[in-house]
């Protein structure tokens, strides 16, 4: 039962808290708490618990170019969203995650500093690449919505878990990080609020990502020395902290959301 939780109902939970906090506050809040490691945490807990500190270790190091995907994701997403339809789109997208997941293995086999060092400028530069969109207004919530983007997202997240134990930890750790909120947030903001509310998800998820990338870096880096359960301690501490930060960056960056509907759990349905 806490496997469940921790696998799929917890990222399930993610999308909906990022969905609300989104139509709420605006797509960069809810891009920021959309990359908190709500699926890859809990994955690389079961991995260290059924496989080990080293292999844990090895799939949070080779997580790191995943993250870096995810940023190049959110940028090709964010840069044809607006002249394409959210099936193109989302293809594109995927298949830039891939490209710059397998560009990053290399860079992962010189050490966990230049790969930790490379992912943060993939950032950096995804999130200065990504094209303006003016602010959007307050979204009401329909209860469909939301159910739809939890259903795809306990899909999602259940075939990814189910394929991950049956490859290597390299393998694995790049399972670890494949767009499953990410996509199921811009797929559906695209279909039902429109590019400018997508581009915003879009970079409030490349400021997120850089928590993400903190969380594994300590992780990789502390779990064999100190042990599974201080090292997801210490990992944790370093993602809140980050996240925090980048929640502060991305509101400086776009300033509040106009005023709109207000969020209505029974708006039309």
């Amino acid at each position: 039962m806490i496997e469940l939780f921790l696998k799929i109902v917890l990222p399930v939970l993610m999308i909906g808290a990022a969905t609300l906090l989104s139509h709420r506050w605006g797509p960069a809040v809810g891009g920021v708490v959309a990359a908190v490691p709500s699926k890859g945490g809990p994955i690389l807990v079961f991995l260290a618990i059924e496989q080990g500190a080293a292999f844990a270790s090895t799939s949070a190091a080779a997580s790191l170019g995943g993250v870096g995907g995810c940023g190049v994701f959110c940028l090709t997403y964010a840069l044809v969203c607006r002249r394409t339809s959210w099936p193109v789109a989302g293809l594109a997208a995927y298949a830039a995650f891939a490209a710059t997941w397998a560009v990053m293995l290399p860079v992962a086999e010189l050490g966990l500093l230049p790969a930790f060092a490379a992912v943060i400028a993939i950032l950096l530069v995804s999130r200065r690449l990504i094209p303006d969109a003016p602010p959007t207004a307050k979204h009401a919530t329909s209860k469909f919505d939301l159910a739809s983007r939890m259903v795809a997202g306990a899909a999602m997240v259940v075939l990814v878990t189910s394929v991950g134990p049956f490859f290597g930890a390299t393998i694995s750790g790049m399972l670890t990080t494949i767009p499953t909120i990410a996509a199921v947030l811009a797929l559906f903001t695209h279909a039902n609020e429109g590019a400018d509310a997508t581009i915003g998800v879009m970079r409030g998820m490349t400021h997120g990502l850089v928590g993400f990338a903190a969380f594994l870096a300590v992780l990789s880096a502390t779990i064999e020395r100190i042990g599974v359960p201080q090292a997801f301690a210490l990992a944790l501490v370093a993602v809140v902290v980050v996240q925090v930060v980048e929640l502060r960056s991305a509101l400086r960056g776009h300033g509040p959301e106009p005023a709109g509907e207000d969020l209505l759990p029974e708006a039309a349905e």
